[in-house]
């Protein structure tokens, strides 16, 4: 079964939707930094869709790509429920086509991370370059080895809410540079009892100049890297990078 099918089902009500709620006024102060042609946007990897409604709420023209078909659905469950439309599609984002090019992508928490190759990533960067707009702008947070390695990199996490338990196991292969994250999750259902799910979720972190190669070799401009949700550039004690990179603008 592919990742995040059974835990999107739990996915914000374990605790994970604090990244997105976290991170939208950043992107909106972001913006203010690094304006776009035009409201037009495609969450790349866009979960359970929270920070595509949060656009969508602002007006924007919304797409939002997921390899995960249960990941969608809870998109589309949101959407309903306020009454709000998202053009959601379920792809490889490796080799993702939207209709039309955007002046926005998004590809948020370390969602970059799980391409474990240099080539998937710079893939990834090609795809996101052919659906900018000239001028458009790209916007990813990835996760640096530090935070991999010594921030959870060998502990376990329990999650408790009501109606569902969630335990993360965390490993760290210093030598292939892989995190492995086994999440073992228990759901209440309908009838009272509980239904258990297991996923293997694997990372690798990136150096900097591989990420700034693999932006700039699909024709895309460096126009900052900070630690993110604030404005200073990374150091070696960084956990989390926002890469914003732009299209050049059509002459």
């Amino acid at each position: 079964m592919p990742i995040y099918d059974r835990y999107a089902q739990v996915y914000d009500d374990s605790g994970q939707i604090g990244f997105s709620l976290k991170v939208i006024p950043y992107l909106d102060d972001l913006l203010q930094r690094h304006p776009v042609p035009a409201r037009t946007v495609l969450d790349l990897a866009c979960g359970t869709g929270t920070v595509a409604l949060s656009f969508a709420q602002q007006g924007w023209e919304v797409y939002g790509v997921d390899a995960s078909s249960g990941m969608l659905d809870q998109a589309r469950r949101k959407a309903e429920q306020v009454g709000l439309q998202l053009a959601l599609s379920q792809q490889d984002m490796r080799h993702f086509v939207l209709p039309h090019p955007v002046a926005l992508v998004t590809c948020l928490f370390d969602s970059l991370n799980y391409m474990l190759t240099l080539p998937d990533l710079q893939q990834v960067i090609n795809c996101v370059a052919t659906a900018l707009l000239p001028g458009g702008l790209f916007m990813g947070d990835l996760t640096t080895q530090e935070m991999l390695e010594h921030v959870g990199g060998n502990d376990t996490f329990f999650v408790e809410r009501e109606d569902l338990a969630v335990i993360l196991v965390c490993r760290y292969e210093p030598h292939t540079g892989l995190s492995t994250v086994h999440i073992v999750g228990f759901s209440r259902q309908a009838n009272g009892l509980y239904e258990r799910f297991d996923e293997h979720h694997t990372q690798v972190a990136y150096e900097n100049d591989e990420v700034r190669s693999a932006l700039e070799g699909a024709g895309l401009r460096v126009e900052a890297a900070y630690e993110c949700f604030g404005w200073d550039p990374p150091d070696t004690d960084t956990h989390r990078i926002m890469w914003v990179a732009r299209k050049a603008a059509s002459r």
